[in-house]
């Protein structure tokens, strides 16, 4: 049996004892809306699916892992991950698509970045790998935050291209090749960092002390455009906490703030979360509004 393990998770091959919750994931339509070709309606159609999501990882055509999580310490499923080998090169074998999905009491937590990139570990290092695929519907975006975090390249878009709950469905595409896997500069100062940065605000409580519309304590005419507050117990280059935007578009971070200070004579980046586009540029324009101040937006993914 193939055993990944990261910080807080265990990803293995499906065995027949995960059937309870693998159908109690996949038999909720809510849930797998966007994933409508493999939901199940039955008991026995789940079992028809584990069945074969086991024999196809017992030869060379797919790898369809189990996720777990450590501090539970049961092995029960909380979610899936995996691939399908569309094609072998004498260069290496080319996955496509690779998907993923995870119950909804466990979303919103990380773990499903976690085991993709865990799984993209194992397709370039130890399965022979020189290509691995995936996409989503445009309408899709936690899916498509997954696919930017781990380091998938969006390949292109395809308008109206698929038929999705009675409505023809823009399709976006993305891969990532080995090489650049492989690459120091994209793996270890994009997405870890971006990693890094996920685990730093999900182990942190966000204090939010100055509202959306409230006033600068010492400059009255600037208004807060969007929630200001900071991470608790951290610390940031001005002795309090690392200072945080949070908007109105859920608890994603997909962009920070870069911050040159004249007047207090430092830098700073400033993390936002959940900001919409109007958002970012509200947020942007607040530190490019003095000429002793200017912000720069690194957007997360590009």
């Amino acid at each position: 049996m193939t055993i990944l393990e990261t910080e807080r998770l265990i990803i293995r091959d499906y065995i027949d004892s995960d059937l309870p919750e693998y159908h109690k994931l996949l038999s909720d339509k809510q849930n797998m809306y966007f994933l409508d070709d493999i939901t199940t309606n039955s008991l026995e159609e789940s079992h028809e699916s584990l069945k074969n999501a086991i024999e196809m990882n017992s030869g060379d055509k797919a790898r369809r892992f189990c996720i777990t999580l450590k501090e539970r310490g049961d092995d029960r499923l909380i979610g899936g991950v995996g691939y399908e080998i569309a094609a072998v090169t004498p260069l290496g074998e080319i996955a496509d698509p690779m998907g993923w999905f995870i119950m909804p009491e466990f979303q919103n937590k990380g773990y499903i970045t976690e085991a993709a990139q865990s799984v993209l570990e194992f397709a370039f290092s130890q399965d022979d790998c020189i290509r691995v695929v995936t996409g989503c519907y445009k309408d899709n975006v936690p899916t498509q935050k997954v696919m930017d975090k781990v380091g998938f390249r969006k390949e292109g878009e395809r308008t109206m291209a698929a038929y999705h709950d009675g409505k023809m469905k823009t399709r976006l595409e993305y891969a990532i090749n080995k090489d650049e896997w492989n690459n120091p500069h994209k793996k270890y100062s994009d997405t870890a960092f971006w990693q890094v940065l996920d685990k730093l605000v999900a182990e942190s409580k966000i204090i939010i002390d100055r509202p959306k519309g409230s006033r600068h304590p010492k400059y009255p005419t600037f208004l807060y455009p969007v929630d200001y507050g900071y991470l608790e117990n951290t610390s940031s280059m001005d002795g309090g906490g690392i200072d945080v935007w949070r908007g109105t578009n859920g608890n994603s971070i997909d962009a920070i703030i870069c911050t040159v200070d004249l007047l207090k004579k430092d830098s700073e980046i400033k993390i936002l979360i959940g900001c919409n586009e109007d958002e970012k540029q509200l947020v942007l324009d607040a530190h490019n509004n003095s000429e002793y101040m200017r912000g720069l937006l690194v957007r997360r993914g590009v």
